[in-house]
């Protein structure tokens, strides 16, 4: 292959997958009229028989690719589009009095390029040391990673704090008992052993014997609540959240980034004393080299439809 055709594959790669159809139909379309010697130069000759079935197949891509992109762009009815945009592979949009950002990586490193933003990390209605020793859980990601070999230490002084919550005994697995703090309670840690970056420790998932663990969308909404009640009466106005209730909660990744959005929307726009001017949302990417979780396309669709209901 040649350099051009090669520069030309490495731009398709990153396009998304409508700029990729459009591409194509374009050149299914001149290549069904014209000879092309090289096209670099604009090399080409009209040929003597036109290929029908590359314009056909050519005009049927373009098509589809300004059709879905006049989907994505036009307003329809009620519904407004909101504007998102996106730098350096991070999406942002306004949503009313503040700002929704989605980034792309693990919570226990873009929580420490936000100090001064609150922390928060998902956990089961009981407390208990399940999700805190889980490295693939967001919760025990953070820990290991952030107080390494202190994880017990963490675990303690969340108990101390969970004795001024209400609970009742539910039966966890069968013939199981344990104390439950009910779903979206909150254990909030203005400073955790040696970090001074606050942290909120909410419950998102449930486990019932014969129903396992699991999370809903209604979950996350109380959870959400929670996080803006500990926001105003600590007066903090930046918090840093990774999509809950997808992991261990089994919820579809997508519903799980759409139904933060809409509780974090719903919250925005109701009116309150105090408001958090800055959310951080962090879609679980292993590495920058690896796909995260959720697509950065699916991402900025899911921003703009739950910020355009509430427009």
């Amino acid at each position: 292959m040649t350099p051009e055709v090669i520069n030309m594959f490495k731009f398709l790669e990153k396009q998304s997958y409508l700029v990729i159809l459009l591409v194509l139909g374009v050149m299914l379309i001149i290549i069904s009229f014209f000879d092309v010697k090289d096209f670099s130069k604009l090399q080409i000759e009209s040929r003597n028989n036109v290929v029908w079935l590359g314009v056909v197949i050519g005009s049927i891509l373009s098509g589809f690719s300004l059709f879905f992109y006049a989907q994505d762009r036009l307003t329809l009815g009620w519904f407004k589009s909101a504007s998102v945009r996106i730098k350096d592979g991070r999406l942002y949009a306004p949503c009313g009095h503040a700002q929704i950002n989605i980034s792309f990586g693990k919570i226990e490193d873009k929580s420490q390029m936000a100090p001064s933003s609150m922390v928060v990390l998902p956990a089961n209605e009981y407390f208990d040391s399940e999700c805190i020793f889980d490295t693939k859980s967001s919760l025990g990601a953070y820990i290991q990673s952030i107080f390494p070999n202190q994880a017990l230490e963490v675990q303690k002084l969340i108990q101390e704090e969970l004795v001024t919550l209400k609970s009742r005994k539910e039966e966890k697995e069968p013939g199981i008992t344990q104390a439950s703090y009910g779903i979206g309670a909150g254990v909030f840690l203005k400073k955790a052993l040696h970090s001074n970056q606050p942290i909120i420790f909410v419950s998102v998932t449930t486990k019932r014997a014969h129903e396992g663990l699991r999370a809903e969308m209604s979950y996350i909404f109380a959870a959400v609540k929670k996080i803006q009640q500990i926001s105003a009466d600590n007066r903090i106005d930046t918090v840093c959240i990774p999509v809950v209730g997808t992991g261990h909660g089994g919820l579809r990744k997508e519903v799980g980034l759409f139904s933060l959005l809409l509780a974090i929307c719903d919250g925005i726009s109701k009116p309150t004393g105090h408001h958090i001017k800055q959310y951080n949302i962090v879609v679980y990417r292993a590495s920058p080299n690896e796909k995260p979780s959720i697509s950065i396309n699916s991402s900025k669709r899911i921003l703009k439809t739950a910020i355009g209901l509430f427009e």
